[in-house]
């Protein structure tokens, strides 16, 4: 899933609670795996260069540094950063939902993604429990069609906010 799919479901859930943001940032991080478990797009070799992974065991997967890895950060903070935009154009500017909360449902929403990348470069085994639970319910293809279903999840935030679900 993209991180732009992640930044807008986290941020829509967040908005369900404008007026409790703990709860909206538990509900950002949960919608993640929620909808890692449905079927979508993986970005694959393609683009993400510097990422090894190990078939066998998802947890030995690991991050290796270089020109790839650099060209992986710069992918990733664009997608990221493309989360964060699209998320406050729909939810802040068409939804008057307040920005503070968008971003932190936006930020919870990608954060388990970020703790991922942490646990590939670092293996801390603290970090096992997280990462093999979030590796057991991926369900990816790099079929670029599958990134129709990621278009229709962001689709759906937008009919949402117009059926008035995110008015205050």
């Amino acid at each position: 899933m993209t991180l732009t799919t992640h930044a807008v479901v986290g941020a829509a859930m967040a908005s369900l609670v404008p007026h409790e943001p703990v709860l909206g940032f538990v509900l950002g991080f949960a919608s993640h795996f929620a909808i890692d478990s449905i079927p979508h797009w993986n970005e694959g070799r393609a683009f993400m260069r510097s990422v090894v992974k190990n078939k066998q065991d998802v947890l030995q997967t690991h991050i290796q540094n270089g020109k790839d890895f650099l060209h992986d950060i710069a992918i990733v903070l664009a997608d990221s950063l493309l989360g964060f935009a699209l998320a406050t154009v729909i939810l802040f500017y068409f939804f008057h939902v307040p920005l503070y909360i968008v971003l932190l449902g936006a930020f919870a929403g990608q954060m388990p993604d970020g703790l991922q990348f942490v646990y590939f470069k670092t293996h801390w085994r603290w970090m096992e429990p997280l990462q093999k639970f979030h590796s057991a319910i991926q369900k990816e293809s790099t079929n670029l069609l599958y990134l129709l279903r990621e278009a229709g999840l962001i689709a759906a935030v937008v009919l949402l906010g117009l059926f008035g679900v995110f008015v205050l």
